[in-house]
């Protein structure tokens, strides 16, 4: 007779054994398990109890087959959309079911208590009709006669009192206790203050009646592509205020923390607060409550960073994703997916659409959309009255030569004193973080490293140490090379705490604000940074890469890029679309209200053919010249890449095991014969990394299924050798870093 069975995604189990498990669904549990729900299951030899999630039901017969032992939901925590996401996810990104199901819940779903889930209130009204009371037991009466009613949890904390005081005062009839729950919100939301229709100019009308047909049909992928401050947000609020009236759910992402401020201030505004947010910085208890909030459709508008592509909402008709081509869309973590192709399975999954917007899109999205598989709509010119900014160029090597040896040339020195003089705003980008960035020793030759990793030690002068930015290894400053016990140190290179000193002592009246990461580590400090840079609290504001894009200034009318050299010359091949997109979205944060503002690149190769783009603010002639380049070297989107890497303590064993993967991909594909170009295996860049030996293999192909199962039939071959079970080996598709 056949049974309900259910397969189970489970937690903690080896991608080289996963294929999900089978359990029979005990009789009792029959009609209350569902797909989607979580369960309890008995595992391995020992039977031990582990969490697992139901991903499939059906009819069948196996004698050998566990039961579940029980099922902690009341009903669905993942719906079948989400089920169909984590399987496809799991064959695409080398892992298991669980890995990609748990990205899926926040951190600690249901364990994480809500905020007042059980609240006490008063049931006598007047002093004279209480019994006799402890001292304790009358500091919590006198708090809810003064407030009325409270949390359990803030009555304990506040009165200093336990549960049984509690307790025993609901059991005299004094108290209530009753279940309310009660949302932590990250942000204060008030009510909409801004529910004008759009005005639209002629253009941005023209790409909104584009996607809106999508909108309103099945859905699809568009890139609204736009020169910076020409108003690509007005287009997507009217698309937004499209989908709601079409009764649907929008998720809009963001690439960075620091960017979802001023988006949050625009969508509450417009929304109030049917808008939820979720990103990293938030507590475990905040994303859980704007997660009930979402999956309870209180919030139909979800905006944050990566993650937020995963929300629950139940009726998506719009995806947007700003600023397109930014990396960190991409995790680097187990799964190893990209924000943008989870959001084209969903999109396509609820025929919704996918806009994706940028002033400077990915090579590979651009090619799509002047090929045809993506809808282009273009914006070339500024909203309003808004102009682009002059770009001036100044060759550092002529500095060097008239014997200015500081990071700030003559030209930007002078139009940073003119600015302050207007009552104007000047940013200035150095994407290196620090003081000196490199320390090597006169005597010798020697490179102060880290002892843990094969990178330089970078000087911070607020804490007088050596700090090594990947492990986080720090040592005081003693100016003693470590290899001949030298004094004759030398310190070169400049990160952003040198320009904010160089810049105090140029313009000491000046008030400047540094934001790197070391400024911004606390909850909500870009939040308040960038409030106190935008209320004219500071006129200076030095930053890596998290001021440079997405941010609206009206203010400022100078940007100055230090060293436009700094991300163009490394070992990847997108090196020079980076450099074109930091330079290009930093200078368009200038001169964004009416005067044209101005921007200075410094560069000690101002002919390099990126940096005259990037200057000249001509994506399209940037495009050109390096979709050509592609083709030429065969990059991405003339093919795919696979990065395979190997990590573990080892130098010789980690070499060892990449050089088996490189073995048995060429025995297993002399019968599969799918088209390969393969480079390594070889050291990576940062050969050592928190005391691991790191080693790559890259994989130049056709992404299919085909290539796929050779991929994971190679990996799980490998798992098999017992002498690389010590090493760390991951596979990830057209990662954002080769090197």
């Amino acid at each position: 007779m056949n049974r309900t069975i259910a397969t189970v995604a489970v937690e903690k189990t080896f991608f080289n054994l996963d294929s999900d498990y089978d359990y029979y669904v005990p009789e009792v549990l029959v009609k209350t398990a569902k797909v989607g729900m979580r369960v309890r299951i008995p595992f391995g030899n020992g039977n031990r109890l582990r969490d697992g999630i139901i991903v499939k039901l059906y009819s069948g017969i196996n004698s050998k087959l566990k039961e579940i032992a029980s099922i902690t939901d009341s009903k669905p925590c993942l719906d079948e959309e989400m089920i169909s996401l984590a399987l496809w996810l799991k064959e695409r990104c080398f892992c298991t079911t669980y890995d990609c199901l748990r990205q899926m819940l926040p951190r600690g779903f249901g364990k994480i208590r809500n905020a007042s889930s059980k609240t006490a209130m008063l049931l006598i009204e007047k002093e004279e009709d209480l019994p006799k009371l402890t001292p304790k037991q009358r500091s919590v009466v006198n708090l809810l006669f003064d407030i009325g009613s409270a949390s359990v949890n803030e009555i304990c904390e506040f009165c200093s009192v336990g549960a049984a005081v509690i307790k025993n005062l609901e059991k005299y009839g004094v108290i209530t206790v009753y279940d309310k729950q009660v949302y932590r919100t990250p942000y204060k939301v008030n009510e909409p203050t801004d529910t004008a229709e759009i005005t639209l100019s002629e253009k941005q009308q023209k790409a909104y009646k584009c996607f809106e047909k999508m909108l309103s049909d099945k859905g699809g992928t568009g890139l609204l592509y736009g020169v910076t401050g020409s108003g690509k947000t007005q287009v997507y609020l009217s698309l937004i205020d499209r989908c709601r009236e079409l009764n649907k759910d929008v998720i809009v992402l963001v690439p960075e923390i620091g960017l979802t401020p001023q988006a949050l201030s625009i969508f509450h505004q417009r929304y109030g607060n049917k808008v939820a947010v979720i990103h990293s910085a938030l507590s475990l208890g905040e994303r859980n409550d704007e997660y009930k909030r979402i999956d309870r459709g209180e919030a139909n508008i979800v905006i944050g960073t990566r993650s937020a592509v995963f929300a629950p909402v139940h009726n998506l008709g719009l995806i947007i994703i700003d600023e397109e081509q930014e990396n960190t869309y991409k995790s680097e973590r187990t799964p190893r997916y990209h924000a943008r192709d989870v959001a084209r399975f969903r999109c396509k999954y609820n025929k919704a659409l996918l806009l994706l917007t940028s002033a400077t899109p990915s090579v590979e999205t651009y090619s799509n959309a002047v090929n045809g598989n993506y809808t282009l709509a273009e914006l070339d010119e500024r909203y309003g009255d808004s102009v682009l900014p002059q770009v001036i160029t100044v060759d550092m090597k002529e500095e060097l030569k008239n014997r200015n040896r500081s990071p700030i040339s003559a030209t930007l020195k002078d139009l940073i004193s003119q600015t302050l003089d207007d009552g104007k705003q000047v940013i200035l980008l150095i994407n290196r973080r620090g003081y000196n960035t490199f320390i090597a020793c006169n005597d010798c030759g020697h490179v102060i490293t880290c002892p843990n990793c094969s990178i330089s030690l970078t000087y911070h002068s607020r804490t007088n140490r050596l700090t090594c930015h990947y492990c986080g290894f720090s040592k005081r400053l003693d100016n003693v090379c470590p290899e001949c016990s030298g004094t004759n140190v030398r310190y070169s290179g400049y990160g952003t705490q040198r320009i904010e000193d160089d810049i105090a002592a140029l313009f000491p009246d000046a008030r400047v604000l540094r934001m790197d990461a070391d400024t911004t580590a606390k909850k909500f400090s870009h939040d308040k940074l960038f409030a106190s840079f935008a209320n004219g609290e500071y006129g200076i504001l030095v930053g890596t890469q998290m001021v440079a894009k997405g941010l609206d200034f009206p203010n400022v009318e100078l940007v100055g890029v230090v060293n436009a050299d700094n991300s163009l010359y490394d070992e990847n091949y997108n090196s020079g679309e980076r450099c074109f997109d930091l330079i290009t979205q930093v200078v368009g944060r200038s001169g964004r209200r009416g005067n044209q503002g101005k921007a200075v690149i410094q560069t000690i190769n101002p002919y390099n053919q990126t940096l005259v783009f990037a200057s000249n603010q001509d994506y399209k002639g940037f495009f050109e010249n390096e979709i050509a380049l592609r083709k030429m070297m065969v990059y991405p989107p003339y093919c795919d890449i696979y990065a395979a890497s190997f990590t573990g303590e080892n130098e010789n064993t980690v070499a060892l095991c990449a050089k088996a993967f490189f073995d048995i991909m060429k025995e297993l594909n002399s019968d599969r014969k799918q088209k390969l170009i393969v480079l390594g295996p070889s050291p990576a860049k940062i050969a050592k990394l928190n005391n691991h030996y790191r080693y790559k293999l890259l994989i130049k192909c056709k992404n299919s299924k085909e290539i796929r199962t050779l991929l994971n039939d190679i990996l799980k071959r490998l798992y098999t050798i017992k002498e690389y079970k010590d090493i760390s080996v991951s596979v990830d598709l057209n990662p954002y870093d080769l090197s």
